[in-house]
């Protein structure tokens, strides 16, 4: 084993934990050996649409039970990124100053959390023609399987009059059951050509994200692991910030591909399932 046993690890979610309803192989039996070995556990997910909740509840349906507090949401890190920017005095969120919220019920929920005051683009639009318009001062935008033009449209209008822009995730795709569908990615970009600008992306691979699990896990950062199936993401966010990585291969990345990978993406290790990874946290 290279490295200090595993005392914590990192895990995404899709394609590493499950796909759509059905737990990957091996996938609960790895994890639980792990828990059974005294790793702590954080679930990461880019997509902002779901709560902690809604999270936990999904991973425990397949026998692996979870609790909200396990899990790190996308969109719990833009929210946290826009407190603490309203903390610096960067963000206003006071005398009526608010947070528009593009995506799914994770966001709205994540802003909540933090204690900023949000509002949803159907909101903004019917203040817009009043004599009592809502003022923007940020944009928080996820992915949201309801997100429409409406909704991009009144983001745009913020962002072009000044307001902050964080942006959960920039995956351009997002896998589904029947193949990749358009992600977060593909809407923030439309943002981005309407306004010339470009948000603050806080998702995995970028560092925000691993910054904020890492402080979750309190273990520290040589004694943790980061398990994903994605060179691009998972791996080289991993890489970034000097985490040891494994990719597992039930998900979107290649033994050939990581084999090929550049040194920003390339994993510590590769394993076909979770299980095979044991020894990295057992203590025999």
């Amino acid at each position: 084993m290279s490295g200090p046993r595993v005392r914590g690890m990192l895990c995404d979610l899709d394609g590493v934990v499950y796909r759509g309803d059905h737990a990957c192989d091996g996938a609960v039996e790895g994890l639980v050996s792990a828990r059974e070995a005294g790793v702590r556990l954080l679930f990461m997910t880019n997509n902002a649409s779901r709560t902690p909740e809604d999270v936990a509840a999904h991973i425990s349906s397949l026998g692996l039970p979870t609790r909200p507090s396990e899990v790190l949401t996308a969109s719990q890190v833009g929210a946290r990124a826009l407190a603490e920017r309203h903390e610096r005095g960067q963000v206003r969120l006071d005398e009526g100053q608010v947070v528009l919220a593009v995506g799914g019920e994770g966001v709205g929920t994540a802003l909540t959390e933090e204690g900023l005051p949000w509002v949803s683009a159907a909101q903004v639009r019917d203040r817009a023609s009043t004599d009592r318009p809502l003022h923007v001062a940020a944009v928080l935008q996820g992915y949201g399987a309801s997100v429409c033009v409406g909704d991009l449209t009144e983001a745009v209008y913020a962002v072009r009059a000044g307001a902050a822009w964080v942006a959960t995730n920039d995956d351009a795709t997002l896998p589904t059951a029947r193949g990749l569908a358009v992600g977060n990615g593909s809407l923030v970009a439309a943002v981005a050509n309407a306004t010339g600008s470009r948000p603050e992306v806080v998702g995995k691979p970028h560092a925000p994200a691993y910054r904020m699990a890492l402080s979750r896990l309190e273990i520290p950062l040589e004694e943790c692991l980061m398990l994903g199936d994605r060179l691009d993401t998972d791996i080289a966010g991993a890489v970034a910030v000097g985490m040891r990585s494994a990719l597992v291969l039930t998900g979107v990345s290649t033994a050939e591909e990581a084999a090929a990978a550049n040194p920003h993406e390339r994993p510590d290790h590769v394993a076909a399932r979770i299980p095979d990874l044991a020894h990295l946290w057992s203590a025999s």
